[in-house]
C-alpha cells in the first residue's frame, strides 16, 4: 500500500509568496491616493470656513477673523470687535479645527500661513481682506496645508478676497 503524505511542496509555496508579492506591489502605491483626498478634504473645509467668515462679516457689517496657528495645527475664527468665537453654521459649536485631532484629517499639518506677515486671517463689512492689524492685504494672502508628502496652498487675492488652490 502506498501512503499518500498531504503537504505542502517547495513549488507551491514559492508560487503562493510570488502571487502575495505580486498584489501588495499592485494594491500598494493605491493607499497614496487616500493620502491625497484626504489633503483634499482639508483644503475644502478650510476654503469653506475662509469663505463662510467671509461672508458673515459681509452680512453682519462688523469685522471677523480667523486665526491660524501652524505650530498646534489648528485655526479659529472669531468677530474682532470682542473675540467672540464665531459659530459653526452646521454644528452650532465654536468654529475651531483641531487637524492634530479631528478624526476626519487627523494629520494634516498648517505648514505656513502668510498674511502680511500674521497669521490671521481678517474680513471688513464689504469682504476684503485684511492682515491682522486691519489694514488691507497687499499681496496675495497664502495658506499651506500638508499631509504626508502632498501639499497644497489657498491664496486669498487682495481687494476682492477671491480664493483659488495651488
Amino acid at each position: 500500500m502506498k501512503s499518500f503524505l498531504k503537504g505542502i511542496t517547495i513549488i507551491e509555496l514559492i508560487m503562493i509568496f510570488l502571487i502575495i508579492g505580486i498584489v501588495i506591489s499592485i494594491t500598494l502605491p493605491r493607499f497614496e491616493v487616500f493620502n491625497y483626498v484626504k489633503l483634499e478634504g482639508a483644503i475644502k473645509e478650510v476654503v469653506a470656513d475662509i469663505r463662510f467668515v467671509q461672508t458673515v462679516a459681509i452680512s453682519t457689517h462688523e469685522d471677523y477673523a480667523i486665526e491660524f496657528d501652524p505650530v498646534a495645527d489648528t485655526y479659529r475664527a472669531y468677530r474682532v470687535a470682542d473675540n467672540t468665537p464665531l459659530k459653526d453654521p452646521f454644528t452650532g459649536n465654536d468654529l475651531e479645527v483641531d487637524f492634530a485631532v479631528d478624526p476626519q484629517y487627523k494629520g494634516v499639518d498648517v505648514t505656513n500661513v502668510d498674511v502680511e506677515g500674521t497669521d490671521i486671517l481678517r474680513f471688513n463689512w464689504q469682504g476684503v481682506p485684511l492682515d491682522a492689524n486691519g489694514n488691507d492685504i497687499t499681496r496675495p494672502a497664502r495658506i499651506g496645508l500638508g499631509y504626508l508628502h502632498n501639499s497644497r496652498t489657498i491664496v486669498i487675492s487682495p481687494s476682492t478676497g477671491v480664493l483659488s488652490v495651488e
